[in-house]
């Protein structure tokens, strides 16, 4: 269950504070849209005759961009669906991935080769496996005007007020017997894919979105060593001290770029916190049980961000949490959702 022992009450006289209407969620199968947060699920697109242990519906790595447009990838293709009409989607292209536009209406979609037919004769490192493509589209489905092929070893995963962010594999280390894992540096692109100036050498992003990159050293070891740069001093600095442990796993950063969610890792398990990457501070959720066996936000716990609402959902049980960063308040639904297959929150109503 979400155990939430963390919560921080607020008034309810700011219409900031109110909870987010029309919220949409896959149940794990069945697309649903709570009126309001305790309301029951109004069911919007139901279970395909035939379909009782699949999820058709499901998104891979859903987003809901600034322009209120819900993003994800299914059946090998990007589509982005209306929080109006979500049992409706429209396709926008092949992809094996997407990443927001710094254009609020707009996305990229990531499409790859093989090595072997898109790099032939390139001296890269043996753990590149692919090359990868990039096209900017609008969510209204009208074709790409931007496509930007990369060189073999540049995999892009996000856009930035700076340009495009990448990691760039430069070599091969040795793990055990033959195997071998990608060495990485985090970079920005120029316009015609080349690197354009390396953020970090040897290092992962973690997040990107806006102003800022949330990235991690590859010797990164117990100490809290995430960091994030900033695109306007072009610098990087650590992230947010938390009181009761460091920031771990993969977390979910905000479409403006000031709010990570992310796991901290405590001497008595891991909690939650959201990091405000703007006035450096870090607000502790507590523990959440969904995160005892990963400290990926968005896995079991399905992290999601709404504009400056945080949404968690835990996919076994199907309790429901609301954060609002801006105010700091926290709501849990009364009842929990009927879930199954891995549910998921896709977004809500803009205000």
């Amino acid at each position: 269950m979400l155990t939430l022992v963390a919560a921080t009450g607020c008034s309810q006289d700011s219409s900031d504070e109110k909870s987010a209407k029309g919220i949409v969620l896959d149940l794990g199968g069945e697309i649903a849209v709570l009126k309001d947060f305790d309301s029951k699920p109004e069911i919007v697109g139901y279970r395909p005759e035939g379909t009782e242990t699949l999820d058709t519906y499901r998104l891979t790595s859903p987003g809901q961009l600034a322009s209120g447009d819900i993003v994800g990838i299914r059946d090998g293709g990007a589509v982005a669906i209306s929080p109006d009409e979500p049992g409706k989607a429209t396709l926008l292209a092949e992809a094996t991935a997407w990443f927001p536009s710094v254009d609020s209406g707009k996305v990229w979609v990531v499409t790859e080769q093989a090595r072997a037919t898109a790099c032939p004769g390139e001296q890269v490192p043996t753990t590149v496996r692919a090359r990868y493509t990039i096209a900017e589209h609008e969510t209204s489905g009208r074709p790409a005007r931007r496509v930007l092929p990369l060189p073999c070893g540049m995999q892009p995963v996000a856009q930035t007020s700076g340009g495009i962010v990448a990691q760039q594999t430069t070599g091969d280390d040795a793990v055990s017997g033959t195997a071998a894992r990608a060495r990485t540096s985090v970079v920005m692109l120029d316009k015609s894919g080349a690197v354009g100036s390396v953020v970090a050498k040897d290092s992962t992003v973690v997040a990107a979105h806006a102003d800022r990159i949330v990235w991690r050293p590859d010797d990164c070891t117990a100490a809290s060593c995430t960091k994030v740069y900033n695109m306007q001093t072009k610098k990087s600095q650590n992230a947010p001290v938390c009181e009761a442990g460091d920031s771990v796993g993969t977390g979910a950063l905000a479409a403006g770029g000031r709010w990570y969610a992310t796991a901290i890792r405590t001497d008595s398990g891991n909690h939650l916190g959201v990091l405000d990457l703007e006035r450096n501070s870090c607000r502790d959720l507590g523990p959440f049980s969904a995160l005892e066996q990963t400290t990926d936000v968005d896995k079991e716990l399905g992290a999601m961000w709404s504009g400056s609402n945080l949404f968690l959902l835990d996919q076994r049980t199907g309790e429901l949490v609301e954060h609002n960063a801006p105010t700091g308040r926290v709501e849990q639904r009364r009842e929990p959702l009927t879930v199954t297959n891995g549910a998921q929150v896709w977004g809500a109503l803009k205000a």
